[in-house]
Parts: C-alpha cells; structure tokens; sequence
C-alpha cells in the first residue's frame, strides 16, 4: 500500500481503548481502514478523535470582541450552562459560522489520560479532534465505539441509538454513513491538542556549548573595540605632538597653543595681505616671539593683516606691555568681555 495522506484514530469509549482507524488519500476519500494498531499503514500526518460520548458542544452568539474578550464570554456562558465544576473541564472554540461559535467540552481528566496515552504510543499525532467532524455534512449519523454520533441542522451530539435520534427530530431525514463514507476533516478543525512547551532550562545540556560560544564571542568582538579605540587615541595623541613639533620647527619662538588654529591664520594673513605683507607680518611675528617671555601664559597669537595680536589674561598683560613698549614696539591694549586683554603689535 502507498504513503496515505492522512490517518485518523478512532478512540473508543468501551472496553477497548481504540475503536478503529481510517486512512485517506490524497482525494480525501476512506482507502483503508481497520482495528489492529500494529498493522498501521505509514502515512504523512496522524490524527486522533475524541469519542462523541466523551464530549459535550454549545453554540454560542458572541458580539466581535478582541481574543481575551471572546475567552471571557466564553467561559461566563459556559459557566451557566455546564452542571457540576467548570473548573474540571478543558473547552476549545471554533471559528464562528453563521454568526455562531461551536464550543467543545471535554474532561481534563479524561484529555490528560489522551495525552498520556498518544506519548506511550510513540505515535506522532498531530491534533485531538471531536469525533463529529467525520461526519460528511449536516442530517447525517454514524456508528461510535459507543452510541452513535450525529450532526442535525444546529448541533452535533451523541445519542444511545438510531431509536433516540427519530424521536428526537421526528420531522428530518438523517442519513446514516458508512465507515467508508466518513470525511476527512478540514485542516482548521478545532483540536484538543496541546503542543508541550519546551523551556531553556529543560535543555540547558543541549544549549549550554551554544551559549558559550555566543558569550565567548561577543567578549572577543568587545574586547577588539576598546584595543581599536586605545591605538587610534594613540595615533591622534602623537599625530598632534608632530603638528605642534612641525609648527615650533617652522616659527621657532612662537608659542605654540593650537598650532592648526595658528598656522590657519597665518595663512588666512597671507592670502589677504599679499607676499610683502605675509612677509612683514612674519618678520614682525619672529621678531615680538623674540621680545617677549615664553611663559607668560598667552593663549593665542594670531598674525592678522600685518599686525601681531595676542590673547592673555589681564593680571599678566602689564608686565608684556610694559617690555614691548620699553623695546620701541607700536602696541594696543583692548580689552575682551571675559576678563581677558589682546595686545595688538603693529610694524
């Protein structure tokens, strides 16, 4: 026999704990059946229904309402309607169809003893469905393990007999379905099933070489960004004490604060002022640096228009004017809203 496409297991609600099981091709019509599970067929996916006896349905109008809110409606009406304790129930609900919400009930017992069974099985079942949806469409009964299974126009339920069934909708024709004649059920049928869930620390063997090497790794590509960042502070550290080695080498005398800044000005000195200006501007820079007292404290000296000024504090800019002027130097004083005084050295 070829791979079917489906197999579906009949639980059964009598002494024996399965009723039969139905294989289906890929038509989804009944190519094999039978009752011993070690002559199962091999089949590309496996399901399993519930006994009708074992379950109870209502429908139910619901407003359109969000998953949590439907849920809590659910279970108020399910709560007065079910006799005995709500809380020993587990309930699925469908899709709604025809404005209309199938709700499926269960014991919690009785699916647990389900579970327990399908894991000492080793059978890969994929869903827990109700028993009813082998029915084919609605006015149709079949046989169960017990009783029989039936779909009227507005429920699916289960009955003792045929006898029970004609009494109870005396004015419809049911028609009575064959083993062979069952359907396939849809792939968005409602299903009991509970997939276990599987949480880290249940694994941690399997995942623990796993996380290490993540960690280990995420340390190592840490640890080459703080190397990265110390060479390149490095590098900047000594590429400026070359700048300011380079500046002092080409104006010696100059005190040099921000070389890039100064020799920029210089530069900027030199466009404006022309090649005779530049030049003046330079003598008369080589020459003040050879006047003053280096360690006066000047902040900046920036060579403007052929002029020299310089940016120092007031308490030190006395004693400077005094030596320029001692020296014949042309000098300003003006003073800056900080606090500070620029000393102007004119040619």
């Amino acid at each position: 026999m070829d791979r079917l496409e489906r197999l579906i297991i009949r639980m059964g609600a009598g002494e024996k704990l399965i009723h039969d099981w139905l294989g289906f091709d890929a038509n989804a019509t009944v190519v094999a059946s039978g009752h011993d599970l070690r002559s199962l067929p091999a089949a590309i996916s496996i399901d399993l229904t519930i006994p009708a006896v074992w379950l109870t349905s209502h429908r139910l109008n619901l407003p359109a309402v969000n998953k949590k809110q439907r849920e809590l409606l659910i279970s108020q009406a399910l709560e007065d309607r079910v006799l005995g304790a709500f809380s020993d129930l587990h309930w699925v609900a469908g899709a709604a169809e025809d404005g209309a919400t199938t709700v499926w009930l269960i014991e919690k017992t009785r699916l647990a003893a389900i579970t327990e069974w399908v894991a000492q099985s080793g059978l890969q079942v994929e869903r827990y469905l109700p028993e009813h949806y082998l029915l084919p469409h609605r006015l149709s009964y079949t046989q169960s393990s017990v009783g029989i299974v039936f779909c009227s126009e507005q429920e699916s339920a289960w009955l003792d007999n045929e006898a029970e069934l004609l009494a109870l909708y005396p004015e419809q024709s049911f028609q009575c379905i064959a083993v062979s004649e069952l359907a396939l059920p849809k792939q968005n049928a409602v299903s009991f099933y509970q997939p276990a869930k599987v949480s880290l620390s249940s694994n941690w063997n399997d995942w623990r070489m796993a996380v290490y090497v993540l960690i280990g790794c995420a340390f190592i590509y840490l640890l080459s960004l703080l190397i990265q960042w110390r060479s390149l502070a490095q590098q900047e550290l000594a590429l400026r004490q070359e700048i300011r080695q380079t500046f002092a080498s080409i104006f010696p005398g100059v005190p040099v604060v921000d070389p890039i800044l100064q020799w920029q000005s210089l530069q900027n000195a030199a466009n404006r002022g022309g090649s005779n200006a530049s030049g003046d501007a330079l003598d008369l820079l080589y020459k003040t640096a050879g006047q003053i007292d280096l360690d006066l404290g000047i902040d900046s000296v920036e060579v403007k228009a052929g002029k020299v000024s310089m940016l120092l504090d007031e308490d030190k800019a006395a004693a400077l004017l005094a030596k320029l002027t001692a020296q014949g130097a042309k000098v300003q004083r003006n003073a800056m809203p900080d606090g500070r005084v620029t000393i102007e050295v004119q040619p």
